[in-house]
């Protein structure tokens, strides 16, 4: 600490407490009811010399001189400059009627925000159509997650209402899922599972259907495309009569669809922070196309010689993610018609 301080410009600390002086001695002018010399007292450490709750002060108290002093225009300029530097800033009950009344003439509104959601998904395979080198009468294979996935999202939003928006994203996963059977006559159990890199693209809307303080849910609902950067297949047979197992992987990527497209639905929760919100959803995405190439499933010899043939599925998945989202405002003057409507 005493290194930090050896290296920061005496003249640093000169000017914080020469500005600091000087906000105080301008409200004190303020008090008195002699205001001119405050805004040029303010300034010069307006632009850099207050920290942030120093910096509110004195524009607070700026706009009171412009009120006081019936200047207006000055007035609403300097609360347009406070609310774009400080969107999410509150009057307080205790404030003047006609500082408040001013405040009460602009609107900041989110325009849109930035997010960052890392989750995790669990697999839910539909199956279409069965196909095995046994006998699909007797077949009793089930589809199972392969544990638990996970992921990461970037995503823009774009605000219509603070309650409406939509948000578009790139992501990444890697997931997978399992299938069990029994095979030659109930002598050996195969397993195939198969892992899957993915990047999506997300698009969905949100609605905001209730606020209570700071916490609101919203539901959401869209689509997504998919890409298939890469899958693994593994088939691993165990003897049930043998004590014996043997498992082979390779390079499936091939025989699958590269591009797919899925539906979302879903519920989320936000909670408001200071300049943001942090976000819960949980949500399910359903595969509308065809996940296995018909003209592959027959052509993989070394799954063939290992009993396993591909059967035609779709891929969905549950999905559950937590979030920050960073927003930009934008702050206007309201119109006249919006300034009607006030209470």
């Amino acid at each position: 600490m005493v290194t930090l301080l050896f290296f920061i410009p005496p003249s640093t600390f000169s000017q914080e407490e020469n500005c600091l002086s000087k906000l105080k001695k301008a409200q004190e002018l303020f008090d008195s009811g002699l205001i001119e010399e405050i805004p040029s007292m303010l300034e010069e450490c307006l632009k850099d010399g207050f920290n942030k709750e120093q910096n509110i002060q004195a524009y607070h108290l700026l706009i009171q001189v412009y009120l006081f002093d019936y200047n207006q225009k000055k007035a609403e300029n300097t609360m347009l400059e406070l609310l774009s530097l400080y969107p999410e800033y509150e009057v307080y009950s205790n404030d003047p009627i006609e500082f408040i009344n001013l405040f009460n003439q602009f609107k900041t509104i989110p325009k849109f925000s930035i997010s960052i959601n890392p989750g995790i998904s669990i697999s839910d395979i539909s199956l279409l159509e069965r196909f095995s080198t046994g006998n699909l009468n007797n077949l009793k294979s089930e589809y199972r997650p392969d544990g638990i996935n996970i992921g990461v999202r970037l995503s823009f939003e774009k605000y219509f209402t603070s309650k409406a928006w939509f948000t578009i994203g790139a992501a990444y996963s890697y997931s997978g899922y399992k299938v069990t059977e029994n095979m030659n006559f109930d002598r050996e159990l195969l397993t195939f599972s198969e892992k899957m890199q993915y990047v999506y693209i997300p698009h969905y809307f949100n609605y905001s259907f209730i606020q209570y303080k700071r916490i609101s849910p919203y539901i959401l609902a869209g689509g997504q495309f998919g890409y298939l950067i890469k899958s693994t297949g593994e088939i691993d047979k165990k003897s049930l009569v043998e004590n014996t197992n043997s498992s082979i992987s390779s390079d499936i990527t091939k025989s699958r669809y590269a591009v797919n497209y899925s539906v979302i639905a879903g519920i989320g929760i936000r909670y408001k922070i200071p300049t943001g919100y942090l976000r819960a959803n949980v949500y399910y995405t359903l595969g509308l196309t065809d996940y296995i190439k018909e003209t592959s499933r027959f052509s993989d010899s070394e799954s063939l010689f290992n009993y396993h043939i591909d059967d035609n599925i779709k891929l969905n998945f549950f999905n559950f993610t937590l979030g920050y989202s960073y927003i930009f405002y934008k702050t206007s003057k309201k119109t006249l018609t919006e300034d009607s409507n006030l209470p």
